[in-house]
């Protein structure tokens, strides 16, 4: 039973406020709108006084409705995330830093239950339940993996039930990590691919070949409306996309379906297939291509999910809705012309473009946001509009904490200098894991403010909790220990900042579990010349990132004949190939990293499995490959517009352990300040590493292994049919005797109970 605090957030801070100085909250719990967008990092926010210096094309994104709930709320200007968007999302919902909930990178169809979110954790929606809130999520999930992906099965036992099976009463979205490639086709309006770059028949000026400023445009069962830009029109190829059509470019509507047109493909923010999951225990509907529900502009169908959902639920009922928009995630696609503020981004056929078409194709994503945002908050009845068309919102009167927040830092090259594009999403340098947070709501006190306090995405499992009026620390149980730190001190009191509550902040890369079995291939993303395994098909590498896959099937043609055929599998063979061809070496993303900072310094350790220099010749097994681990150390410099971002090599490299750019190579090499702060951040490091223990078998969080962890290996192979489940001991994709035995050989020696307080 949940311990519930009633009035806990005036009896928690009355005394910090004094008599009388606590904001007046209305009677009803408050409801919760936590918008999360996704790989939008800090430098895309002119708000936060970022989005770079430059004008047209590259202008920072208008987003007057963050603007307006900013006024009405806190910008948190320094909060960090995980590099990626599945362990930040896993965090968000269990107050949990990756190193306890095993999800250490983007979920991958490879990878196993063992790296997906357990049902054992302890989740927002499962405690806001017990305070009488109901809890959907729309747009895009990735706390697990689902068959999206035909040629490869889901290895989570819940498939599409499992946002519902973790907790939410309803979900309507994908489980895949972003949109499908741009379907270059235009759903068959051209028999060629790579004809329309951007998903949609453009107009003539634009493409004065395969354009066209007419056509029929028709929908899946047969409807048909003739477009035109004389109609006033601005793009009739993209508005028939958006609509759910397929344009035939320079016809008129006929009687039946053209046969050429083809409604079976996605194609990227426009044609998704749809997962709907009505409630636990429910079976989940999977919606086709060629469903209307299927079709549309992503971010409005997420908008439109998330309104029909809160405006169906009864009064006095308090409600969660996490509305996880798909934008700004890769492929870059033009939004409908109506949802993009700046004209200058509009319109172009250059979805596969250089960095300058990709910012200006970020910026569009962005500002669809933040429309269909406030067409959310107008239509739910939380804000309004004023005779000018802005949005007014009022936080106290709406009776609803709105909380929005990015999973990870920009990716490559839509990241707006000065950040830095090379050392982006991906990695726990500042432009991957700083992410704008913005909280507004009843309870806040003297708005329009700005936090300079470090908080983690970790804390807003803990404030959820609070603004349900519910203790996390006495429902969550003590081994599920919590990172959570108090975040809703800073909204109550405006005199919080100058007493931060976190002294230090962690954040974390790794490696998922994936079968022994699958062979993974490596791919080299051009832009950054970064090479990782964490894309595992030849499709995702080349058409998703942009990217050179030498795995099985690559293009290299020396390699054709590698392995029998399976090409390179690991990074370090990657680059033991580079250098036998006199090639320039690829970065690699490491194996596990590790990001910790106080408030004026920040140490990054890494571990990477790379090419052996005395040793460099490219070998089938890698055996020649070595373990490296490295630490860098940087001054933290976050001043608007011009923040010094952590660079560990190249022209404006500024790590402190570097010869060339600090007192030495080595910590050996610092003194004085420097050496206090940087040992500081070691012990803190390995502090908070060595606070989770391993525990083999233990997949129910107990902290013990026993015949419980037996009879839950029992029921979920019986379940899954010997599939991978959370007691899958040895990796391999399958849950059988072997594991069974495993296990048995634990429950006699394990038990992994924490010391009391160890890290709550």
């Amino acid at each position: 039973m949940l311990k519930r605090l009633p009035g806990i957030i005036a009896a928690a801070f009355a005394v910090i406020l004094g008599s009388g100085a606590m904001p007046a909250l209305s009677a009803a719990k408050p409801n919760i709108l936590f918008v999360i967008m996704d790989d939008v990092g800090i430098d895309q926010m002119k708000l936060f006084g970022y989005g770079g210096r430059g004008v047209g094309p590259l202008a920072p994104p208008r987003t007057p409705t963050l603007d307006e709930i900013a006024e009405s709320g806190v910008l948190f200007r320094n909060t960090w995330a995980s590099p990626e968007c599945s362990p930040s999302r896993v965090s968000f919902f269990t107050g949990r830093y990756p190193l306890r909930h095993n999800v250490m990178a983007a979920i991958l169809p490879p990878d196993l239950a063992a790296s997906q979110q357990s049902p054992y954790e302890t989740t927002t929606p499962n405690i806001l339940r017990e305070a009488g809130y109901k809890s959907a999520l729309f747009g895009k999930s990735h706390f697990t993996n689902a068959p999206t992906y035909p040629q490869d099965p889901s290895t989570n036992p819940y498939g599409e039930t499992a946002v519902t099976q973790l907790g939410w009463d309803y979900f309507k979205g994908w489980y895949d990590g972003g949109p499908s490639d741009i379907d270059t086709t235009a759903g068959g309006a051209s028999a060629v691919a790579g004809t329309y770059n951007c998903g949609y028949v453009p107009t003539r000026d634009i493409d004065p070949v395969n354009g066209a400023n007419s056509g029929a445009c028709y929908k899946a069962d047969g409807s048909c409306t003739y477009m035109s830009t004389g109609s006033g029109n601005e793009a009739p190829g993209l508005t028939c996309l958006a609509s759910g059509g397929i344009l035939q470019p320079n016809a008129s509507c006929a009687a039946e379906l053209p046969g050429n047109l083809d409604f079976s493909k996605q194609n990227g923010y426009y044609v998704s297939e749809l997962v709907e999951n009505p409630g636990p225990g429910q079976p989940a509907v999977l919606k086709s291509a060629a469903d209307p529900a299927s079709r549309g502009y992503r971010t409005s169908r997420e908008a439109d999910f998330a309104i029909e959902w809160i405006n169906a639920q009864p009064a006095n009922s308090p409600w969660m809705v996490t509305l996880a928009f798909s934008a700004a995630h890769t492929p870059y696609q033009p939004a409908p012309p109506a949802l993009v503020s700046n004209k200058l981004t509009r319109l172009g056929n250059k979805c596969a473009g250089n960095a300058t078409d990709d910012r200006a194709l970020m910026t569009q994503m962005v500002e669809s946001i933040d429309k269909e945002l406030a067409r959310v908050l107008v239509e739910t009845g939380l804000a309004k509009k004023n005779r000018k068309g802005g949005l007014v919102y009022n936080a106290k009167a709406a009776n609803t904490v709105i909380v929005v927040v990015a999973d990870n830092g920009s990716f490559a090259d839509n990241v707006r200098l000065p950040f830095d594009p090379a050392n982006s999403k991906g990695t726990v340098y500042q432009t991957g894991v700083w992410v704008p947070l913005i909280v507004a709501g009843p309870m806040v006190a003297s708005p329009n403010r700005a936090v300079r306090s470090m908080v983690n995405i970790v804390d807003l499992f803990g404030f959820f909790s609070d603004v349900a009026g519910i203790d996390a620390r006495e429902v969550v149980p003590p081994t599920q220990g919590l990172d959570s730190q108090p975040l809703l001190p800073y909204l109550v009191n405006p005199r919080q900042d100058a007493s931060p509550i976190r002294t230090t902040n962690f954040t974390q890369y790794g490696t998922n579990t994936r079968s022994t079995s699958h062979v993974d291939g490596a791919c080299v993303i051009q832009s950054i010349n970064t090479c990782t395994t964490l894309f595992p098909t030849k499709d995702l590498c080349q058409n998703g990132y942009g990217g050179i896959w030498y795995g099985k099937g690559t293009d290299v043609g020396d390699l054709a004949s590698f392995d029998n055929g399976n090409g390179l599998s690991t990074c370090c063979q990657v680059n033991q190939y580079l250098n036998s061809a006199n090639q320039p070496l690829a970065a690699l993303l490491p194996d596990y990293s590790f990001g910790m900072r106080n408030q004026s310094y920040k140490l990054v350790r890494k571990t990477a499995t790379n090419i052996n220099m005395a040793n460099p010749e490219l070998t089938v097994d890698g055996a020649n490959c070595a373990s490296i681990k490295t630490d860098e150390f940087f001054r933290i410099d976050q001043k608007p517009g011009n923040p010094t971002i952590d660079r560990p090599s190249g022209q404006k490299a500024n790590n402190l352990l570097a010869p060339d750019t600090g007192p030495g190579e080595g910590s050996d090499q610092l003194s004085g300040r420097l050496k206090v702060n940087y040992d500081a951040l070691v012990t803190s490091l390995e502090d908070t590493l060595n606070s989770q223990k391993a525990c083999p078998g233990d997949a129910n969080l107990d902290a013990v292994v026993n015949d419980a962890d037996l009879d839950n290996q029992a029921l979920w192979r019986s379940i899954t049919e010997d599939a991978s489940t959370w007691w899958d001991l040895n990796r391999d994709g399958y849950t059988n005797d072997q594991d069974r035995d495993d296990l048995r050989g634990l429950t006699a020696t394990s038990n992994c109970a924490l010391q009391p307080g160890q890290y709550r």
